[in-house]
Order: C-alpha cells, then structure tokens, then sequence
C-alpha cells in the first residue's frame, strides 16, 4: 500500500525481461492481431503469398509496441514513426533493405515508400481485407474502435445486404458500391462519417503492399477523401497526420482507457471517466510515454481496490 514501494516495483518490473508477456498480450488485444489468422488469402489474386508470413505480419506490430515501451518513447508513434521493426522474411515482402536474418530488428523508414506507425503494418492491411481486395469498412470500424476509442453504432437490424439486392455489385468501383449504401437513409449517417476513414487507406492491398490499381477488378485506386469536419486527405500519410493534428486527445484517451481496462481485467463504465481524464492528463504531461501511464495507474485508487 506504501505509494513510494508501489511505484518502485512498477519501475523495476517494466526493466524486467518479464515485460515482453505484457507487450504481447496487450497489443494482441488492442490492435486485434487475431485478424490476421481469421483472413484466408485468395490464392488467386496473391499467388506468390506465403502463408507463412502470417506469424512476421503479427510480430512486427508486436515488436512495435515493445520497442517503443521498452525504449520508454512517446507512444504517439503508434500513430506515426519514422521506423518499424522487420526481419529479411518480412523486408522481402515489403521489397525493402532490412535484416538478413529472421530476427526482427528496429529498422528506419527514411526515404521508402513505407509509412510509419501501425496504419502502415501489413497486420492491419490484412484484417481489413477479405483475403483477396481491400474491406475500407472493416478497416475504418478498426481505427475507429481501436485508436479513437470511438467505435461506430451497429448497423439498424431491417438494413438487408445492399451486395445481394444491387445488380452488378462487384463490378462497381469503390466509390460506387459506398454510394450505394449511402442511399440507403438509415445507412447514410454513420457511411458518411465512416467510409472516409478507411477510403484514406486504399492505397494498401490485402497482403499490405502499396497499389495503384485494385487487386480484384484492376480499378485506379483512389484514397483521397474527406474525414469529418470536413477534412480531406489522401492517403495513409496524411491520415497520420490528421490523427496526430485534430485527434491526438482522442488517441490519449483511447490508450488510456486500453491500458485501464487491461489492468482492471474488465469492461470500463461511466465511473472510470473521471480517472481516465486524469490519466490522460499526466499521460500527455510525460510525453505520452506508457511507464509513467502504467505506474499512475497502480498507484490509483480504482486499481488499489480492485
């Protein structure tokens, strides 16, 4: 109970080699790397996938995580880093200089065509797909949910599959098969404030690689978009900086309330708000960095009790 003890232990474990079960566990969970097992890749249009590669795609967003918690950096790069963290498997894949052994490695972005942060990760990229073209829906519920803690309402029970009830439904592009649920007015509120948010990252294959045209019907690709509040963009680039320019709070809380709920092993509630924005506010404090916010939390009164 001795807050000094208390905070003296959280230091010392977070050095421990013990902390990698916690960096695997817990961005596990947040990123929902589970997605990436449950996307069967089209052979058909990926012929040269190994499926082999699945494990590497996991891990880089893993190591991820833990080198930026391990190094005791600003969590921001979740969002935006200028590195991420490959082995030659996976440099390969990306077509990029890396690592010539199996080993990940921190390794720099500077002048490639990759992004940096999680919305570059081909773990990403692969769980919101359908294993053979892109699923900006799926991709846009995942950033909603997992980085702005703000994930969109169900769709209303009475709303049939537009796929089945619109001729030629796979033939149209992109913009046309969105429209199309747009006109739907139950549906048009929440497409219009989600669609944006996965348009934005169309750039990117199923398998994670960039693209100029779609895989399936050979389409341009187009990722310009405008995000609400009428914001446009295009492309995961500037989709980062979006984030990191009108949403950082919302980033904040979003870790925040990831990192409480994982430590309380439960589902949050009203009551956790008032810590949550104290949290938030030390967080942002220190440089958003994951020690101090893992230490306030053990030190909190909600976690003493618990």
């Amino acid at each position: 109970r001795d807050r000094k003890v208390l905070a003296g232990q959280v230091s010392r474990m977070l050095k421990n080699p013990k902390v990698h079960r916690f960096s695997e566990e817990f961005s596990r969970q947040w990123f929902d790397l589970g997605g990436v097992d449950r996307v069967a890749v089209n052979p058909r249009y990926h012929q040269k996938f190994d499926n082999r590669l699945k494990p590497y795609m996991q891990s880089e967003s893993i190591e991820f995580f833990k080198e930026i918690l391990t190094k005791n950096e600003s969590m921001m790069q979740i969002v935006d880093a200028d590195f991420t963290m490959l082995n030659a498997r996976l440099a390969k894949h990306y077509g990029m200089e890396g690592p010539k052994s199996q080993r990940f490695e921190r390794t720099s972005l500077k002048g490639t065509n990759r992004p940096g942060g999680i919305l570059g990760h081909a773990s990403v990229h692969l769980s919101g797909s359908d294993g053979a073209e892109s699923h900006p829906i799926r991709r846009a519920v995942w950033i909603r949910e997992r980085l702005l803690h703000d994930p969109p309402k169900p769709p209303p029970p009475d709303v049939p599959g537009i796929e089945q009830s619109v001729k030629d439904f796979e033939k149209l592009s992109l913009r046309e098969q969105l429209e199309v649920h747009r006109q739907k007015e139950s549906c048009n509120d929440g497409h219009r404030s989600l669609d944006p948010w996965g348009v934005a990252m169309e750039e990117f294959s199923a398998i994670g690689l960039k693209r100029d045209k779609t895989t399936v019907h050979k389409k341009p690709v187009t990722s310009d978009t405008i995000l609400p509040g009428n914001h446009p963009v295009n492309g995961v680039m500037e989709l980062q900086r979006f984030i990191l320019r009108h949403r950082k709070d919302q980033f904040a809380h979003a870790l925040c309330s990831k990192v409480l709920a994982y430590a309380l092993g439960r589902s949050l509630t009203l009551d956790d708000e008032l810590l949550i924005s104290d949290l938030k506010k030390d967080f942002s404090n220190d440089g958003y960095r994951l020690s101090g916010l893992i230490q306030n939390i053990v030190l909190s009164e909600t976690f003493g009790s618990h």
